[in-house]
């Protein structure tokens, strides 16, 4: 089995154990919670497969929960640099945004303020893969790692708190716990983001200036 890296370590196998662990304490039919100390090398393998598999699962829940709280917040951070740019830059930052796309990804005459969504999106994407190419992203990756974390982690709580409701033998304290658990989870999702999209654009602006090819003399 290959290693995971770091984004599917802690963005879908952690959620995913997650969910399954509270899964096996709510409803302990599934599996007695006496069984795990009894878990073989290979049963833990397994219980990592299933894991990495919900993770999946429960990222699905991840995208609507982030797709309805970012339409909530006025779009994703990333947006917030054409539509909002003090939210997330300077206004000296936001100003050399413009030039800098012009001179880093020869897309001249670009209007950030102009932009489409659909537009931004592929600019910040190529973006994002200037500043890889430069060797500048691994707080980026750091940061993206930790969004998706807590991302899957308030998909899974949120997942629990169904199940809790639906079997209908919680204790009101454990519903309340979730919805606090998630209300935490969320609060860091946003955090993150808005951490992400920061240091993407300021470590873009920091890429040195490229070198114009001489012409040849005749």
């Amino acid at each position: 089995m290959r290693q995971f890296d770091f984004y599917e370590f802690t963005g879908i196998l952690v959620p995913g154990a997650a969910a399954l662990a509270g899964v096996l304490i709510l409803v302990p039919s599934v599996m007695p919670i006496s069984a795990v100390k009894d878990f073989s090398v290979g049963g833990f393998g397994l219980f990592v497969v299933l894991a990495y598999v919900a993770g999946h699962l429960v990222q699905a829940v991840g995208n609507l929960l982030e797709w309805a709280w970012w339409k909530a917040c006025g779009g994703l951070p990333t947006d917030w640099a054409r539509t909002a740019p003090t939210r997330l830059l300077a206004n000296t930052q936001a100003s050399m945004l413009s030039k800098a796309i012009a001179e880093q990804l020869k897309l001249s005459g670009v209007d950030i303020r102009a932009a489409t969504s659909p537009e931004w999106y592929s600019i910040t994407r190529q973006i994002n893969a200037a500043v890889e190419a430069s060797g500048r992203a691994s707080r980026i990756q750091t940061l993206n790692g930790n969004y998706g974390l807590n991302r899957g982690l308030a998909a899974s709580l949120l997942v629990l708190l169904v199940v809790a409701v639906v079997i209908q033998s919680m204790h009101w304290v454990v519903d309340g716990g979730l919805i606090v658990a998630i209300g935490l989870a969320l609060a860091r999702m946003h955090r993150f983001g808005k951490h992400h999209a920061r240091e993407l654009f300021v470590q873009f602006l920091q890429l040195p200036a490229r070198e114009q090819p001489s012409e040849k003399k005749a």
